[in-house]
């Protein structure tokens, strides 16, 4: 490909080297694929509308903490592609970045550089954290269920004399009779770390989309639970006005190491440290020509609901609520007198699991091939892993491959349009379920929004509607992750639709799974009469 070129036929971009490392990168920047051989290193594929977990932030101290993403679609920068990787030059605010990856030729190892130029006239305290999420194992196994595999990785912190804490970590459940290994570490000198999204993100990031690390810094302990992710905190560092910081990070990967992690491991960083990409490459001198890519998935801010009230609450649900769930004073749950089981807002930012339900069309109380499922999250996923029949086969709707919201463009989402910008409705004041619905109340500054998601019993139809309980009239953006097509959602190539009326009738295509099934045979996407569409 010629370098610079952003033509979406060109991605994504793909970088190999003689030790059998393959990269597939995304034109913002982002990490799709980390391939070693038969073994995917990262453990969530990313994609060109939200990336994806891999990442490094910038971090500067005054007196609060703010950060920004310098790679994938939420940084500022542009980026161009070679074939030994990609570099990224942006701005943010008195701070120039350049951030280069770079894959060794002859080596399964691979480096991040990082330069920091301050245009400013005061120093400027700042940090990198970063975070690289960890698979090592069989791509099928991976994208079967990326909890259950983050379960068996082993993660060790090892302490190295120059660069502090580095993080080994080792699949203990055997691929094909190896066991792959993976180091990382700075190119500075780590000073704390974390080893799962949970420790990164916390509970509370349901709510705002804000990890908690990037204000507290990371903890500085183990945990191995369902979110495998290596975390590096750098020393802080002082930038003076016209002066230039050079940090970054280094990976050494290993197809089997039959042994658990030990101290000797520490070679593995020595020989990472002693190859010749460790060193800073040149920058280039024309940041201009970087292709850039941003989406809504990635910019647009969660649409800020207020708890309810006790009034409030009898409001929408009645006076008469049973089995009250209260904690320190604060209702957390209740039901109906019509039977719906209402889960509040504070409640969805302290739990562990998620809540959602499944739903189902039909009547029968045996399996139906026609039947239709679909599993709904409070989070603000209206419908997911939409399937007929099977719920392995016949998917239209992706599935969501994370209860941390790592991801916001899985299964069905809808923004609302509130002074000209787009927001994303996540957590809701309250959640309410039943047998054959979810209900989801929005109260915000502005208004109440209420979404329903149900199963017909009649026919085998999913359906949705948006309602503006009180407050101006909006627009809404609805969107879909199909999935029609294989590795739920993530195989390249257009969705096949046509426009008939109002109606979108999907597809699939002919050489996949569902194609081939029934080559005929489509899902479609049906308005009612009531509702205009704009665009699709």
């Amino acid at each position: 490909m010629k370098p610079n070129d952003p033509s979406a036929s060109n991605f994504p971009h793909i970088v190999s080297n003689e030790a059998g490392m393959k990269f597939q990168l995304n034109s913002n920047g982002s990490i799709r694929r980390m391939d070693c051989g038969d073994i995917l290193i990262n453990l969530f594929p990313g994609s060109e509308v939200e990336g994806g977990p891999t990442q490094i932030y910038l971090r500067r101290h005054g007196s609060i903490i703010e950060s920004i993403p310098l790679i994938g679609p939420g940084s500022p920068a542009n980026w161009s592609f070679d074939d030994r990787g990609m570099t990224g030059c942006g701005q943010w605010r008195d701070i120039i970045f350049r951030i280069r990856l770079s894959l060794a030729e002859n080596a399964s190892a691979w480096f991040w550089h990082v330069e920091l130029e301050n245009t400013g006239a005061e120093p400027l305290k700042c940090d990198l954290i970063h975070t690289q999420d960890i698979g090592i194992a069989h791509y099928g196994a991976v994208r079967l269920n990326e909890h259950y595999v983050s379960q068996y990785i082993d993660h060790s912190p090892l302490i190295h004399s120059d660069r502090g804490i580095a993080i080994a970590s080792r699949q203990n459940q055997s691929m094909g009779g190896r066991f792959p290994w993976t180091v990382i570490g700075s190119l500075g000198k780590c000073a704390s770390y974390a080893t799962d999204a949970l420790q990164f993100q916390g509970l509370a990031s349901r709510i705002d989309g804000k990890p908690t690390a990037l204000e507290t810094g990371l903890p500085g302990h183990r945990v191995q639970h369902e979110h495998s992710l290596v975390c590096l905190q750098d020393e802080a560092f002082a930038i003076h006005p016209g002066q230039n910081i050079t940090r970054g990070f280094f990976a050494w990967f290993a197809a089997d190491h039959p042994a658990a992690t030990s101290a000797a491991d520490l070679s593995h960083i020595d020989a990472a440290l002693a190859l010749p990409e460790a060193v800073c490459p040149p920058w280039p001198a024309d940041r201009s020509s970087c292709a850039s890519a941003s989406s809504l998935f990635a910019t647009a801010p969660w649409l800020d609901c207020a708890e309810f009230t006790q009034d409030e609450i009898r409001q929408f649900f009645g006076e008469n609520i049973a089995h009250a769930e209260i904690e320190h004073g604060q209702l957390r749950s209740f039901f109906t007198a019509t039977g719906e089981h209402v889960v509040l807002k504070n409640k969805e930012s302290i739990v562990l699991r998620p809540h959602g339900h499944i739903l189902r069309t039909g009547s029968t109380w045996v399996p139906d091939e026609a039947a239709l499922t679909s599993t709904a999250w409070m989070g603000g996923v209206f419908h997911s892993m939409v399937t007929q029949g099977h719920v392995s086969i016949n998917r239209f709707i992706s599935t969501c491959h994370s209860y941390l919201s790592l991801f916001r463009s899985h299964g069905q989402r809808v923004f609302v349009e509130h002074d000209g910008k787009w927001l994303l409705l996540g957590v809701p004041s309250a959640f309410a379920m039943k047998a054959d619905e979810c209900r989801w109340v929005y109260q915000h500054s502005n208004g109440v929004i209420e979404v329903r998601a149900s199963a017909c019993e009649i026919t085998h139809e999913l359906q949705l509607s948006l309602r503006i309980l009180s407050g101006p009239a909006r627009r809404f953006l609805i969107t879909h992750h199909i999935a029609m097509n294989g590795d739920d959602g993530l195989r390249p190539g257009p969705v096949l639709s046509e426009r008939v009326g109002n109606t979108v009738k999907i597809s699939a295509a002919p050489d996949s799974d569902v194609g081939r099934r029934f080559p005929e045979g489509t899902f479609e996407i049906e308005p009612s009469d009531q509702t205009l569409i704009e665009q699709i």
